[in-house]
């Protein structure tokens, strides 16, 4: 985090930098010369002025007499030997150039005289220079640049922060870690895919859970009763018995069967989800297709359906399926009388489907939609293993939709709800 917010900085600051020196190049470049002039130049300018005037009159020395005291610029006319330079300097005089020296009180310009050993010297005061200022400008500009970025960065950095420590936490087994959906808009989708994969995991890791063991409580009694009928088997020699132990292993085998065949496609059912075939359907069409196959049967199912289409968007099959195990699980568990309700809403459609039975207990009500849970779990006369529910809860996530289970104020027992975005 910290490498990505310095090299961010460095990056902004290097790029500042190129892009002011170009522009400075390309103003250098087509500006013109006498739009580019400095203190230093000009003063030098001015200095070549004095000297051709000084150069052009017949007496020098009585110009320079009268040369004002509270000028910028002081001419002085010294012999040459008086003012000793080096030879690379000697020749330029000698070229008649002109000659800058400089101290940190003064600036000198030297030239000399034509037709003259003197040499004009003209002195002046050293000109502030701004390039101080200047460059303490330019550090303020991109300190203040670069107190700006890190200002817009910041809610970026400590949101990545705190996606950090969440995701540490959740690889260190702290299934629960979720992420509060901030303000910062180019981190909000990243935040929320986050707390849907953690859901998705925690879920799954759930299921796995739940799945080894009930699995193994589930498969432990036909096991027992099998490996039961096998010892009887070997110490009897009466054929009626002998049957009647070989029927009840092959029930056993086949509630085996059965449970492993649930097992099976209940784990398929993560894999189906990239094979829904979503489309447009009407809800209530459904609702009587799948009533019919229930009327042969000594039940009383009757519907109470809206007279126009409730168009919902769904996987035909699947929603044949969650409807199945919600008629199948009211059949089982209630007394004959079923009712099923479809009602439309702005932004979604509420199935209902209500029973007769003795319900699903409060306490209950939170966990019925697990695998392998059973509202009434002492009662054997209902014969199942638990994962009706749970796949029909399965298939109400994928489309977005939300099963609930609560007391039928219809029938008195349960009522199973279905809420369906439109």
């Amino acid at each position: 985090m910290r490498h990505f917010a310095l090299s961010l900085l460095l990056a902004v600051v290097v790029i500042s930098i190129a892009t002011s020196w170009l522009f400075d190049h390309l103003y250098q470049t087509f500006t013109p010369a006498q739009q580019q002039h400095t203190p230093q130049t000009q003063l030098a300018q001015l200095a070549r002025d004095i000297h051709a005037l000084v150069a052009a009159t017949d007496s020098p020395h009585a110009l320079l007499s009268n040369w004002p005291a509270q000028s910028l610029l002081q001419p002085q006319i010294v012999p040459t030997s008086a003012f000793p330079l080096p030879a690379a300097l000697q020749t330029k005089l000698q070229a008649n150039e002109q000659i800058q020296l400089e101290t940190d009180q003064q600036r000198l310009f030297l030239q000399r005289l034509p037709n003259s050993a003197d040499l004009l010297i003209i002195r002046s005061d050293q000109v502030t220079s701004r390039s101080d200022l200047a460059w303490w400008l330019t550090g303020l500009f991109y300190t203040a640049m670069m107190t700006l970025i890190l200002i817009w960065l910041l809610p970026f950095l400590l949101r990545l922060l705190k996606l950090r420590r969440a995701a540490q936490r959740f690889g260190a087994g702290d299934l629960s870690q979720r992420l509060q959906v901030g303000s910062v808009m180019y981190l909000r989708d990243l935040e929320r895919d986050f707390n849907h994969m953690a859901e998705r995991i925690e879920y799954l890791v759930q299921d796995v859970k739940l799945l080894s063991g009930a699995m193994s409580h589930e498969l432990r009694t036909p096991l027992a009763r099998i490996r039961l009928g096998m010892d009887t088997l070997e110490e009897s020699t009466d054929p009626d018995k002998r049957r009647h132990y070989e029927a009840r292993i092959n029930r056993d085998l086949d509630t085996m069967s059965a449970l492993i065949d649930q097992l099976l496609s209940y784990a398929r059912m993560d894999q189906s989800i990239a094979e829904l075939q979503r489309r447009p359907l009407d809800l209530g069409q459904l609702v009587k297709q799948v009533s019919r196959t229930w009327h042969d049967m000594d039940i009383t199912l009757k519907l109470a359906l809206p007279e126009h289409a409730v168009q919902v968007i769904g996987d035909p099959f699947y929603l044949t399926t969650l409807l199945s195990n919600l008629l199948e699980n009211a059949s089982k568990y209630g007394n004959g009388q079923i009712v099923v309700t479809l009602n439309h809403s702005p932004g979604f459609c509420t199935l209902a489907v209500h029973d007769d039975g003795s319900g699903v207990p409060s306490t209950q009500q939170a966990h019925i939609f697990k695998p392998f849970v059973r509202a009434h779990a002492d009662d054997h006369t209902h014969r199942g293993f638990g994962l009706g529910l749970a796949l029909a809860q399965r298939i109400a996530d994928w489309h977005q939709g939300q099963l609930e289970v609560s007391d039928s104020t219809r029938l008195g027992g349960a009522c199973f709800t279905l809420k369906l975005p439109v």
